[in-house]
């Protein structure tokens, strides 16, 4: 099984997270989901990845994360049904 932390090593050792998106569960945002741009990776970890959000180091826990998308939206590398 192809898990989110394959994934996301996959994009970065292959220098492709900057044509990628994450989208994660955030509560009280639209939707109570929040788009990060991959290039602001900063770490994959065992439970989850950290990246920048305005210069601020943010760690996100991977059973929050619903989707991983090509900016363009014609590829989906993973989709989650994540209740809200």
């Amino acid at each position: 099984m192809v898990t989110i932390r394959d994934i996301l090593n996959k994009l970065k050792w292959t220098n492709r997270l900057e044509n990628y998106e994450l989208v994660y569960v955030s509560r009280g945002e639209k939707n109570n989901e929040h788009v990060v741009d991959l290039s602001t990776l900063v770490e994959v970890g065992k439970h989850g990845f950290t990246y920048l959000d305005n210069g601020i180091p943010r760690y996100i826990p991977y059973h929050r994360v619903i989707e991983i998308r090509s900016k363009d939206g014609k590829e989906i590398l993973i989709k989650r049904i994540v209740p809200h």
